[in-house]
């Protein structure tokens, strides 16, 4: 998961939370602002170096961040951070609305059925801050497993939420 927080010259505050496992994977977007003007800076023209994407319809956290440091260089925003949280965090149950057994349950589900275990998942989600790392450490079809773990994991938390 990847909550973005933002702040604009006028007191405005938004949180943009994005549960994706990495930059690179689409992922259900929930947004928050306490200023409609923020709200509208960050909701409208959205675009990356991909070009231009619908935020609340389900982004990348790439793409999300281009366009958030995009709308810094403009002066639209004075601050922008990034926090990403993965299940191996301790409060990362909470954030997606499941309780920790439920979350540990889900893990050793997917060690067995994945054929993953636990130092993999934990040096996948270490170098998935660095996207010339992933690309250099991982081949296609490894990134594309790690990918596929992390849909799974999504969908089993939008089950839960629905």
């Amino acid at each position: 998961m990847f909550i973005f927080k933002v702040r604009d010259g006028e007191g405005g505050q938004a949180q943009i939370r994005i549960q994706a496992l990495d930059w690179s994977e689409q992922g259900d977007v929930a947004f928050s602002a306490n200023s409609d003007a923020l709200a509208v800076a960050l909701l409208s023209g959205c675009r990356s170096g991909r070009g231009h994407f619908t935020l609340l319809a389900g982004a990348k956290p790439m793409d999300v961040e281009q366009w958030l440091e995009y709308l810094q260089e403009q002066g639209r925003l004075t601050e922008v951070d990034v926090d990403i949280y993965s299940p191996l965090n301790e409060d990362y149950a909470g954030l997606c609305g499941l309780d920790e057994q439920q979350v540990q349950t889900l893990l050793q589900l997917v060690y067995k059925v994945g054929g993953f275990n636990r130092l993999q998942i934990m040096r996948y989600l270490k170098h998935r801050k660095n996207p010339s790392t992933m690309s250099t450490r991982y081949s296609p079809e490894e990134l594309t497993r790690y990918r596929h773990l992390g849909e799974l994991i999504n969908y089993l938390i939008k089950l839960k939420s629905a």
